[in-house]
């Protein structure tokens, strides 16, 4: 395939594999480490003013003296830096700050708009922080998929910069343009991929490989007709599956019996992925949107995507949890999402309410009624929502539900009929 302008050399790497091959604590703190030694040598260059690390995020925010500002992410770069001598760390970094300072930073729209390009990522850390808003740089983002969002970034010649509101105001554009321009740059690879699909012969799977973050090939099933074009050329409904954040894999011709067998491998990739984007299969609704697959209780996928959707819920909800257990809402309890396999292997969510306690409940399967006698029982949530207005909280991806006390006593006693 051809390349896509850009940064760098752009390719898209395709592997076809056979889907019969699929059958049959301590990295944190290196993690850490390794951004804090970024982190130095970025403060030691002349030129910075200031800088700092975040270790959730896994990059170096800095400002320059005289004018701008620029981030370092750093998962790629650890990962090229993995079993090297510090000296390959320093040699990177330089070469990352040297481009950046000499292209310098784009503060007009007409510099940056070729530039923009979308990007999936995970959904646990945005929600809207009311008191600490002004003067922030504050991420732009919008809701994609379950637990994932739709971000936007510059692609810069050896780095990128993820879109902000002060880069809105500074470019005098909202953020609807900017999400369109970042999909316009997409359709020169979204048609150069649609060329490898073809109506499969069995069963096929095709991984768009993104091994260096310079292609963006994971962000197409962000482009609007890009699926359905895939289902289009191969007569057959196509499954995306996106582990991490880099590269996805596409499903063409599986049976239902196959399918659990998928959902295993991107199961354990996720677990494995430098940075975990999603467990779930996607594929297309009626109306030729991309979801995430759901099947009927009984199916022979059934108990697998449940698995991975509570996995995903679980992860994105504690990390949330944490969050905002540090920074904010001392005043309402944070409920946590706990991750439950009953006896026959099922996987499902759980969640507490506890009578007359201020809480942000997160959406999950099942939710624990806590009385004030102490009385526990478990209800579905499908049951709670047809007998409890549930309040979404605004700004918060994954949603949160403010709750207080109790419904009345007529409606509690229906809910116990209820409890499971």
């Amino acid at each position: 395939m051809s390349a896509i302008p850009g940064r760098g050399r752009l390719s898209v790497v395709l592997r076809i594999v056979r889907a019969m091959s699929f059958l049959g604590g301590v990295f944190g703190s290196a993690r850490k480490r390794f951004g804090e030694k970024v982190l130095a040598q970025v403060l030691g260059y002349e030129g910075i003013e200031a800088a700092e690390f975040d270790a959730d995020a896994f990059e170096v925010r800095f400002r320059f003296r005289e004018s701008g500002h620029g981030k370092l992410v750093l998962d790629t770069l650890f990962k090229r830096c993995q079993g090297q001598p510090d000296t390959e760390r320093e040699r990177r970094v330089d070469d990352l700050m040297r481009d950046f300072a000499a292209d310098g930073e784009p503060d007009t729209w007409d510099a940056v708009v070729g530039r923009l390009r979308p990007v999936l990522r995970g959904s646990e850390r945005m929600y809207i922080d009311l008191e600490g808003f002004e003067g922030r740089n504050v991420m732009l983002w919008r809701s994609a998929l379950p637990y994932l969002i739709e971000m936007v970034v510059v692609d810069m010649p050896s780095t990128i910069q993820f879109v902000n509101t002060l880069d809105l105001e500074r470019w005098g554009v909202d953020a609807e343009q900017v999400f369109r321009a970042a999909h316009v740059n997409m359709a020169g690879l979204a048609m150069n991929t649609l060329q490898a699909f073809e109506p499969p012969s069995g069963t096929k799977v095709l991984e768009f490989a993104d091994d260096d973050g310079e292609s963006y090939v994971g962000s197409l099933p962000l482009i609007a007709g890009w699926l359905a074009g895939v289902q289009t050329r191969t007569g057959t409904r196509p499954i995306v599956l996106m582990p991490g954040h880099l590269g996805m894999f596409v499903v063409l011709g599986a049976s239902d019996e196959q399918l659990p067998v998928f959902l295993e491998m991107a199961r354990e990739k996720y677990d494995e992925a430098l940075r975990p984007q999603s467990p779930l299969p996607y594929t297309l609704d009626a109306e030729g949107e991309v979801v995430p697959l759901q099947v009927p209780e009984g199916h022979p996928a059934w108990q697998a995507i449940r698995g991975a959707e509570s996995k995903l819920a679980a992860h994105t909800y504690r990390s949330q949890t944490e969050h905002l257990r540090a920074v904010r809402f001392r005043d309402e309890a944070v409920s946590e999402l706990m991750h439950v396999r009953a006896p026959d292997g099922t996987e499902h969510t759980m969640t507490p309410w506890t009578d007359g306690v201020p809480t942000l409940l997160p959406r999950a399967h099942f939710v624990c009624l806590v009385t004030m006698n102490g009385e526990v029982f478990r209800v579905a949530w499908e049951d709670i929502a047809a007998h409890v207005h549930l309040t979404p909280a605004p700004g918060f991806d994954p949603p949160r539900y403010r709750v207080e006390d109790h419904p009345s006593a007529e409606i509690m006693n229906r809910l116990r009929e209820l409890a499971r």
